[in-house]
């Protein structure tokens, strides 16, 4: 795990080098001290506890005891020169020499070496809670933003911290430059700082920020550490006087601590998993561990328990410029920042929130949500995020194995949506995402420990992925979803890109861990046509099929779709230009797409109506030059080709280039594959195909339809095809809304995981109970356990569908895996 944890951090570096490059003045960059070394953590002897390991079997030993990583979520006293910290008084943190009077530390992670020191928590119900944190006060409001992200002037923080602490800088190095050029009294506003009551100090803080985050480095060789706040880059310490801060390279006795175990220390507020482990081995994580399975013919001792979510998006915070999607599936400070109040998106009581109130059609709404979370989230609140990482974290507990997580924008809803905040372009928005999902990766691996110890892990081979999964953790796919796809438009069919570019910008994105790719999503491109949202009305495919007119130039060329048959593939005119005598054939086809937003024809006029409908319609445009050159580049790198959103005739093409190469791919989220002909192929081929988590019966009958599609025996897990599931959670897509009553809540509470080893109860958040039957449905991703178990529990469906049901879903992370290995074997 080692290996894979430094190979990990070197694509993670990709996007922190520059910000360590920032950092000289401020956080370990400051430390230039020879004596302290942040590479020299692995020492052995025994030292701090380690933190909770993830769920599952694992043989392997904790691999960072005694290291900066160790302290995570721990309870510890700090001590320095014989000084230990005191519990505040007065807003202040003091010291003692007595250890009975040291505060008690709960130390929370921000992120990898980084700690927010909470000495307290209180909170009344509907209350978001009051925080005691050691940190650097702002009671002028000049320094952190609402949000608690420093926005200030660093040379006028430490020049104001000099009034207030026993601050002691080198005035060799740039920090003492700091208090040289602006002079000791610094009068930067008016004499504002004059004032002691504005001035910033150590305090205790009452809420989390960046003035409260403090970087640890080990003394190399002993036991101890400094604490550098982690803005100012200056170094805890105590004297006689109280705490002080110091130049980092005036390290001595008195600002290195050490730290030891306490007992007594308030929990960080956090959102609930829920749940019992009730076997010591934890959660299977093979099949030949679960009664269900033993004994069947044909499953390996090595075969993967579990399912897989093949089509998600829990970076989509971030997508189409962001600001739309509220919430976030981590934050540093925790879960009262990540789903605080949506009001910063969609305004008051959601009222600006325009793509919600347009795709979940609710109308205005509380918009607090830590932790009353009165109104969102809900199965059909579509831009508030869903996938916080603790209900992540609860299903993969229920048998999650493999999470696909698609980066996905859109240029140009991104282009008219009027509170982005980030950059529109197709490349940078991706790239950002992928940044987003190395961060969150980071982050829990900080709550466990250190690199490569959280469940949460991302992975570029299915070696990779069966690494994780025997250590009991989770392996994470990045694909990306988009309708410029490298920036790969169309303009009336003039390609926005060349084959080098192509190439250039799928080694970068290989490089940073994509391993999956949708050549075409809502809008024709430079490789293909889209499948057409048929849908009626004036919904979401009315706005897509102006969007495709307005991205291309031109409207979505149809034509009649083959009659009782599919597209083959070999079709001589994938992108025939459109002859003189084709244009009266496209107006019809135009009014047949644009009479289907309408209202339905009386019952008396419908003789009259001349709308056919839109089932018979099929974009004509099919793989392009261009598409054909991507697939041979992703088939040379082995990434799985994902053919949904694509038009049916390019399908086609594709199956029949990948057919030849024994080369499968995926239609991971339903109808957006095509055609059931279409998805048939697929699986004959040796991909996969998921349909939409759904409701009892219903989901029944998808999981069975899907696990159950013609292949080859010697492709299966055993006697299963194995089918996994699209979430499409945050992909402005509904999750499933559940039926039911009280009596049917009584009946499925507590719960037993399919495994027979987890026990889930209700999920908490805040103040909020989350069940299946309040009228919210599946409200959040931590509710598939429990979708899980209605659906065995609830559906009306004889108990021999049920039980194939359930086995091919526990069955689809291996069959899965096994899918990418026929990838990665096959020739080029």
């Amino acid at each position: 795990m080692a290996n894979l944890a430094r190979r990990r951090l070197l694509v993670s570096a990709v996007f922190t080098s520059s910000l360590l490059l920032l950092s000289a003045c401020g956080g370990d960059g400051g430390d230039s001290s020879p004596a302290v070394n942040q590479n020299s953590e692995q020492p052995p002897g025994a030292g701090n506890s380690a933190p909770p390991a993830p769920p599952g079997q694992t043989t392997n030993a904790y691999a960072y005891e005694n290291t900066r990583f160790a302290f995570a979520n721990g309870c510890y006293s700090l001590q320095a020169d014989g000084l230990y910290v005191s519990e505040p008084t007065g807003g202040q943190y003091g010291v003692t020499a007595n250890a009975s009077d040291a505060a008690r530390f709960t130390m929370r992670p921000t992120e990898l070496g980084s700690y927010l020191m909470m000495s307290d928590f209180s909170r009344e119900d509907t209350q978001v809670g009051q925080f005691e944190l050691l940190g650097i006060s702002d009671p002028a409001g000049e320094f952190l933003d609402t949000g608690g992200h420093f926005i200030g002037e660093l040379s006028y923080l430490v020049s104001g911290l000099g009034d207030t602490v026993n601050l002691v800088l080198d005035p060799i190095l740039p920090l003492g430059g700091i208090l040289r050029q602006l002079g000791e009294s610094l009068d930067f506003a008016g004499g504002q700082l004059g004032n002691v009551d504005v001035l910033p100090r150590l305090a205790a803080v009452d809420r989390p920020n960046d003035l409260a985050v403090w970087k640890l480095n080990k003394h190399e060789g002993t036991d101890q550490y400094t604490m550098t706040s982690a803005v100012t880059g200056l170094l805890l310490g105590t004297s006689q006087e109280g705490l002080t801060l110091t130049s980092p390279s005036l390290r001595n006795a008195s600002n290195t601590f050490t730290f030891t175990e306490a007992e007594g220390c308030t929990e960080y507020p956090e959102a609930g998993l829920n749940l019992e482990v009730a076997d010591n081995r934890g959660p299977a994580i093979y099949l030949k561990e679960v009664d269900r399975f033993k004994g069947i013919k044909g499953i390996d001792n090595d075969d993967i328990f579990g399912y897989v979510d093949t089509h998600s998006h829990i970076s989509a915070y971030e997508f189409i410029g962001g600001r739309i999607n509220y919430g976030a599936p981590f934050h540093k400070f925790g879960v009262t920042h990540a789903l605080e109040n949506c009001e910063v998106a969609h305004g008051p009581w959601g009222t600006t929130g325009f793509l919600e109130l347009v795709t979940s059609g609710t109308g205005p709404h509380d918009t607090q949500g830590w932790p009353t979370f009165n109104d969102w989230p809900r199965y059909n609140s579509l831009q508030h995020h869903q996938s916080y990482y603790r209900w992540l974290e609860r299903a993969h507990y229920s048998g999650m194995k493999i999470l696909v997580n698609h980066l996905v924008h859109n240029e140009v809803l991104c282009g008219i949506n009027p509170q982005k905040q980030n950059d529109c372009d197709p490349m940078e928005a991706i790239l950002l995402q992928i940044q987003r999902m190395y961060e969150m990766q980071n982050y829990i691996d900080a709550q466990h420990g250190g690199p490569g110890e959280g469940w949460f892990q991302i992975v570029t081979s299915p070696a990779q992925a069966r690494e994780v999964i025997g250590e009991g953790k989770m392996a994470v796919v990045l694909g990306i979803e988009m309708s410029k796809v490298m920036r790969c438009g169309e303009f009336m069919g003039v390609p926005e890109c060349t084959a080098q570019d192509i190439v250039e910008r799928l080694d970068q994105l290989y490089q940073l861990g994509v391993r999956n790719m949708f050549p075409v999503h809502k809008f024709d491109n430079a490789f293909g046509g889209h499948l057409p949202d048929l849908s009626s009305g004036v919904g979401i495919g009315a706005v897509l099929y102006g969007g495709n007119l307005l991205e291309t130039g031109h409207l979505v060329e149809f034509e009649e779709c083959p009659e009782g048959t599919e597209y083959v593939g070999d079709e001589a005119d994938q992108n025939a230009d459109m002859q003189a005598f084709g244009i009266l054939d496209q107006l019809l086809f135009q009014i047949d797409y644009l009479g289907d937003r309408f209202p339905e024809t009386p019952e008396e006029l419908k003789a009259l109506d001349p709308r056919q409908g839109t089932g018979h319609l099929c974009n004509r445009r099919g793989l392009t030059d261009l598409g054909d050159f991507l697939i041979q580049e992703l088939v040379r790198r082995k990434m799985m080709i994902e053919t949904d959103h694509i038009s049916r005739k390019a399908a086609a093409r594709i199956l029949d280039i990948t057919e030849k190469l024994g080369y499968p791919v995926i239609n991971s989220h339903g109808g957006w594959g095509g055609t059931e002909a279409l998805r048939d192929r697929i699986a004959a081929q040796g991909g996969i195909t998921a349909s939409f988590g759904g409701v009892r019966e219903n989901w029944v009958d998808r999981l069975v339809q899907d696990g159950n599609r013609p292949r080859p025996d010697d492709q299966k897990v055993g006697p299963f095809g194995g089918a996994g599931f699209a979430s499409d959670v945050n992909g402005i897509a509904q999750l499933a809304n559940n039926p039911g009553s009280a009596e049917d809540e009584a009946r499925l509470y507590p719960f037993t995981s399919v495994d027979g080893r987890v026990i889930f109860h209700k999920q908490k958040t805040g103040d909020r109970e989350f069940g299946l039957y309040d009228g919210r449905g599946v409200a959040h991703y931590g509710l598939y356990p429990d979708q899980i178990a209605d659906m065995m529990l609830h559906s009306d469906r004889p108990k021999e569908l049920i039980d194939d049901a359930v086995n091919q879903l526990f069955t689809s992370a291996e069959a899965y895996l096994r899918m990418w290995e026929r990838i990665e074997n096959a020739p080029l």
